[in-house]
């Protein structure tokens, strides 16, 4: 029986390819890739903690990244997703976080920041009804969650829903045929899924990963993928 790649008329093993673009998926008619409209989705959390991982944070600029590339694609809408941190429970890095992504939107031309807020869910019940019946001024509430989370003495645990997020623009971008190939920054092995799905629409996609943390079964459904990494003078590259 065909695979479902090849009932979609999508390009079979042993196609063109073009230098400096690796071929993950056999099916994928790389030929015309540069030639294709581009959606690049960006998710944000996986990025920033890839980057961590692999100790590439330092060096990494999303002008740059942005800018290589635009050399290879067209690229005609960039989306960045991300959690919206608490100005109450956090208030320093919810500074930090927006001072953040207007320096992105800055940084990549016409960038869509998508978000939602950040659900905090309290896991210490003991500790939730000893600061109940204990007064404390509001700067004082502050300093006692900072304090309570550094010593791990009050644990939170967070409930996003940015995945879905993105899934649901990448198959929304994909079924209205306002791209031709997806662009996603992410290692997290739970779009595979959806990237099956926008490859059914007949989209191509092209994972763009960091090496430690990214998931190999993302990376073998996509189309192709591209490392980011860096070279001896820490200079941040793209391996195609």
């Amino acid at each position: 029986m065909p695979s479902e790649r090849l009932k979609n008329n999508r390009t079979p093993y042993n196609s063109y390819c073009i230098p400096g673009v690796a071929s993950a998926n056999p099916g994928f008619h790389i030929s015309t890739m540069t030639h294709k409209k581009c959606f690049l989705f960006i998710d944000g959390s996986n990025l920033y903690h890839g980057l961590k991982q692999n100790k590439l944070f330092d060096y990494f600029k999303y002008d740059w990244f942005y800018n290589e590339l635009s050399k290879k694609f067209d690229i005609q809408k960039a989306f960045f997703y991300d959690a919206i941190k608490s100005f109450s429970i956090e208030p320093n890095q919810y500074s930090a976080q927006q001072r953040f992504h207007e320096r992105i939107k800055k940084q990549i031309p016409g960038l869509v920041i998508r978000h939602r807020k950040l659900k905090y869910i309290k896991v210490d019940n003991r500790v939730e009804m000893a600061k109940e019946n204990t007064a404390f001024c509001n700067p004082c509430k502050i300093k006692l969650e900072e304090f309570l989370k550094e010593s791990g003495l009050h644990k939170l645990s967070k409930e996003k829903g940015i995945d879905i997020l993105m899934v649901a623009d990448m198959i929304k971008g994909a079924f209205q045929e306002k791209y031709e190939l997806a662009l996603l920054v992410t290692g997290d092995a739970d779009f595979v899924p959806a990237v099956e799905l926008v490859q059914l629409l007949k989209k191509d996609v092209v994972n763009i990963h960091c090496y430690a943390g990214s998931s190999s079964e993302l990376r073998n459904a996509c189309d192709s993928h591209i490392k980011i990494d860096s070279n001896a003078k820490r200079n941040c590259f793209l391996k195609y």
